[in-house]
């Protein structure tokens, strides 16, 4: 049966069965991730209607309803309310991750810190969700969505709700918050605008289609992102993990294959301190996201000296790379690099050897964080 003829027989069912389901080739609410790429018309489930009666109501059988959305389990557990369900698929639509279109086009994008740009062709494949969750023009009521995450075929762990459409090669996301503009997010995520508009399409020119409750990509692999000053003062990189504290003072990147036990033990800290300062860690660390910054200390706490293997103690929170054989630290405290270069007496390129986390011209140096500044 057609779209088309299946919005036909619901109208003629009258306005009492339109308060019981509600039906269209759009779902009107977030939809499951293992929901049919094939889906062509869905059913919001608003709660008025058992899982076989909005089977039989859609003229399909349970065993279709549960082909079309596997998370859907034996015996209808797992039909959830406030979710849309497929009720009728297209077999002769690709089966994948949601819709893919592939385009060559030559875009020019700048960085905000710089005045020059540079002109590039590449075939971008772009991924789009149907699912829509509350838009930022909308706040007249509040939901409540829970967020899954599934592994694209990039490999990097990406989470759901998404945006509508967005690149295929990101690799770092943020949840938008209800009321967010394109200006708030990339700020927050020390992107241009430019960025996010070309790594979420969907959002458009004049970010109209910026959906809050639902993920935008806010990096892609090889993007090298520019520390941001959120309102205590302190640097912040992206991408972050999905939730940190506002106190935070240090951070460090998560590596793959890396646990909440292994990153404690690398910053000095405890897993629950890891825990309570990264809270969509979750008491189990499923949470943890590799290739995204962990907060690792906040304002006020005294770090633990960690042992790196050379018998000299380390401490902590240092940025990223540092030598391993550093035997004297400095904690930067509102100096300038070339205040610590004069202090110690020693040469740029070495400060940049022994801490190339800094950038080659210290642009990327942290405050509150040791550097080395001597080594064995």
């Amino acid at each position: 049966m057609s779209p088309r003829t299946r919005t036909g027989l619901i109208f003629g069912l009258g306005l009492a069965a339109a308060k019981l389901a509600a039906a269209g080739t759009e779902p009107g609410m977030p939809t499951m991730p293992d929901s049919s790429s094939q889906c062509v018309y869905w059913y919001d489930n608003n709660g008025f209607m058992s899982c076989e009666a909005a089977a039989s109501s859609n003229w399909i059988t349970v065993e279709e309803l549960r082909e079309y959305n596997p998370s859907i389990g034996a015996g209808c557990t797992n039909f959830q309310k406030g979710f849309s369900y497929c009720v009728e698929i297209d077999p002769s639509l690709p089966i994948g991750g949601g819709l893919t279109t592939t385009s060559t086009s030559t875009s020019s994008t700048s960085a905000t810190s710089s005045t020059t740009s540079s002109t590039k062709t590449s075939s971008t494949t772009l991924t789009t969700i149907t699912t829509k969750p509350t838009t930022t023009t909308t706040s007249t009521k509040t939901t409540s969505t829970s967020t899954s995450t599934t592994t694209r075929g990039n490999g990097i762990t990406t989470p759901t709700p998404l945006q509508r459409e967005i690149v295929s090669n990101c690799d770092a996301f943020y949840m938008v918050k209800d009321k967010e503009t394109c200006d708030t997010v990339a700020k927050a995520n020390g992107i241009s605008v430019a960025q996010l508009q070309q790594w979420n399409p969907s959002v458009g020119s004049n970010c109209a289609g910026l959906w809050a409750n639902a993920y935008a990509c806010v990096s892609i692999i090889g993007h090298t992102p520019t520390p941001v000053a959120p309102g205590n003062g302190i640097q912040t990189p992206s991408p972050l993990q999905q939730q940190i504290v506002s106190n935070c003072d240090a951070f460090y990147k998560v590596q793959k294959d890396e646990n909440c036990d292994k990153v404690a033990s690398k910053n000095g800290i405890s897993v629950s301190q890891l825990q309570q300062w990264n809270p969509s860690v979750g008491s189990n660390c499923a949470g943890l996201w590799a290739d995204a910054y962990a907060c690792v200390s906040i304002i006020g706490h005294t770090p633990t000296a960690v042992n790196p293997g050379n018998g000299i103690q380390t401490p902590t929170p240092i940025q990223d790379g540092m030598t391993k054989s550093c035997k004297t630290f400095h904690l930067v405290s509102g100096q300038t690099c070339q205040s610590i270069l004069d202090r110690y007496k020693i040469t740029l390129a070495n400060f940049y050897k022994w801490n190339p986390a800094v950038g080659n011209n210290c642009q990327s140096m942290w405050d509150k964080t040791y550097v080395c500044v001597a080594v064995l």
